[in-house]
């Protein structure tokens, strides 16, 4: 009732707290290590104007394995708002080194293997398994050479397994057979005249044959060599 009372005024304190802003940022899809980070992974966005600090920043490389990005948002209206922060993680996976091989140049059965052959390269540091080894002889045919290099820095990098084909020519004897001394005519071939040999284990057969009455004159003897070992010689 006014005709009694008087007007009266009051005051209380009202806590209004800054609002957190929302820091929205999907897990971005696995890199290869050697790839830089860029706008494609670190794109978080806030639910209000402000800025992004990211930890790794843009440019660094990260190692293998499975990485922790940070991002801080900083709001453009300080007084109404927080800062916000958020992580995602990123899988890293390691790199596979660039191996290079040629075909090796053709060789001949009876030579060994050495770096002419095996001489692979990678584009970064570690070393090479070949099989067959340094100091091999390889049958005649074509032949697979296998490497497997393993890296120096196995955190980041896998090891890699190649192959060359080597063509491995079939090698020829040597036959050695002196000229033989003369005869007289009615003396038959035999192994004085007959007796050629070889480098390589094999059979001789010769034109004409042992027991052979040859002709008074100058006449050709011939002998043709069968190596026991065809596969190679």
């Amino acid at each position: 009732m006014t005709i009694n009372y008087n007007p009266v005024a009051a005051t209380v304190s009202l806590v209004v707290a800054k609002a957190t802003p929302t820091l929205t940022w999907a897990t971005p899809s696995a890199i290869t290590y050697g790839t830089a980070l860029s706008a494609t992974q670190l794109n978080a966005s806030g639910s209000v104007a402000g800025t992004i600090a990211y930890s790794p920043i843009s440019g660094t490389t990260l190692n293998a394995g499975t990485q922790t990005l940070s991002a801080t948002f900083t709001p453009t209206d300080t007084v109404n708002y927080n800062s916000a922060s958020g992580t995602v993680s990123l899988v890293v996976a390691k790199a596979t080194p660039t191996v290079t091989w040629a075909n090796p140049s053709a060789i001949t059965y009876g030579t060994t293997l050495t770096a002419t052959q095996l001489n692979a390269s990678s584009s970064v540091l570690g070393s090479f398994v070949y099989t067959p080894a340094i100091g091999s002889t390889p049958n005649a045919a074509t032949q697979t050479l296998s490497t497997t290099f393993t890296p120096t820095d196995t955190v980041n990098y896998t090891p890699v397994t190649t192959t060359v084909s080597l063509i491995v020519s079939k090698a020829t004897p040597t036959i050695t057979w002196a000229t033989p001394s003369a005869i007289t005519y009615g003396t038959m071939l035999s192994a004085t005249q007959l007796n050629a040999s070889s480098s390589v284990a094999g059979a001789f057969v010769y034109t004409p044959g042992s027991g052979t009455t040859p002709s008074a004159g100058t006449q050709t003897l011939t002998a043709t060599f069968t190596p026991t070992d065809t596969a190679n010689y």
